[in-house]
């Protein structure tokens, strides 16, 4: 017979699990987009919101029309990737290197680009509302 406080802790218990693994599936959104993106380095018109690719390297990345929101992409090599038409809000970019990325058409509204190299990017028809640029180095940007 379960007493009365092993009856609360295994409700305790229970919640718990329940609540790790909410915050498990939220925190790994992207899932199968994500991994087809790490496979295939291609992820056109995909939703990769809270995606987690710190330091990846995804170098000539198709990001094409992908959602990006929130994802974490700090000090990933993201040289020559493509990003037109992407969503970028909120995107943790910080120490990124984007050497000529395309961001055209771009929407970069609060994301942080401190520390992050976008020599030669372009950011053609980009939307650059309250995102962050400090440090950022800026050679032969074409806007």
């Amino acid at each position: 017979m379960i007493t009365s406080r092993g009856a609360v802790m295994q409700k305790i218990l229970s919640f718990s699990i329940i609540i790790l693994v909410l915050i498990g599936t939220s925190i790994y959104a992207g899932g199968d987009e994500e991994e087809q993106l790490l496979n295939t380095n291609s992820c056109v018109n995909c939703d990769l919101s809270n995606a987690w690719l710190e330091e990846a390297d995804l170098r000539k990345a198709d990001f094409s029309g992908a959602k990006l929101y929130r994802a974490n992409m700090e000090y990933a090599d993201l040289r020559g990737a493509n990003f037109t038409g992407a969503d970028l809000s909120n995107v943790r970019l910080r120490g990124a290197n984007l050497t000529n990325a395309i961001l055209d058409n771009a929407i970069l509204r609060y994301t942080n680009l401190g520390d992050a190299n976008l020599s030669g990017a372009s950011l053609k028809g980009a939307k650059l509302r309250d995102a962050r640029f400090s440090n950022t180095k800026t050679d032969g940007i074409r806007f």
